[in-house]
């Protein structure tokens, strides 16, 4: 069984063709020098990125991994997407490449798509050996899609969120943050600013 399944997922894997099959990275960097920008304005050139690949790209995450200054500009933002028709994962990662002595440099742009399953993955061995169906992968990629929120591609932009973080009691300049996004027990999707201290929390929409 197990020797005619290897070669049905085979025959099943070579006939989809929508599917992302390998680990794919780009990058690309702008000319001229760049500033740090909202998260809007960096969500629009991931987006273009994306959709590329998929153009029904899901947001799943939105991340200023070293914090924002004041005005809810940042020199990096990471946003994390699933592409249901590529049966994929995405990270695009938009930063400025300058030294930390202040020179902000170029955007940098890059991507990182990762097929579902992972190659090397108990899922991947598990279907190359034959013990699981090709034809599965579509049920048990919509079950992992589900285990984390959708965010909406229309959101409160860090401009307004870092004014009403502030307002709840976070200090920019008290040291290092990470802004990012969760789902709250009820569901209710909010932008979190983690400090070595607290934790604060805003309406993501």
């Amino acid at each position: 069984m197990s020797a005619w399944r290897r070669f049905s997922n085979r025959v099943d894997r070579w006939l989809d063709r929508r599917s992302l099959r390998e680990p794919l990275e780009t990058s690309t960097t702008s000319r001229g020098g760049g500033v740090p920008c909202l998260a809007s304005s960096a969500f629009e050139r991931a987006v273009a990125q994306v959709q590329r690949l998929d153009r029904d790209a899901q947001l799943k995450q939105v991340l200023a991994p070293h914090g924002t200054q004041a005005d809810g500009a940042a020199s990096r933002w990471q946003f994390h997407f699933d592409l249901p028709r590529a049966r994929a994962r995405a990270v695009v990662d938009w930063y400025l490449d300058g030294s930390a002595s202040g020179r902000f440099g170029r955007e940098v742009l890059t991507l990182q798509a990762t097929p579902f399953p992972p190659p090397g993955s108990v899922l991947a061995q598990g279907i190359a050996e034959g013990r699981l169906r090709y034809a599965r992968l579509g049920r048990v990629w919509k079950e992992e899609r589900r285990r984390t929120p959708e965010l909406p591609q229309v959101f409160r932009d860090s401009d307004a969120a870092l004014a009403e973080l502030a307002r709840r009691g976070l200090r920019v300049d008290d040291g290092g943050f990470t802004l990012g996004v969760a789902a709250e027990s009820g569901g209710a999707l909010v932008w979190v600013a983690r400090t070595g201290t607290g934790v604060y929390r805003c309406p993501f929409r």
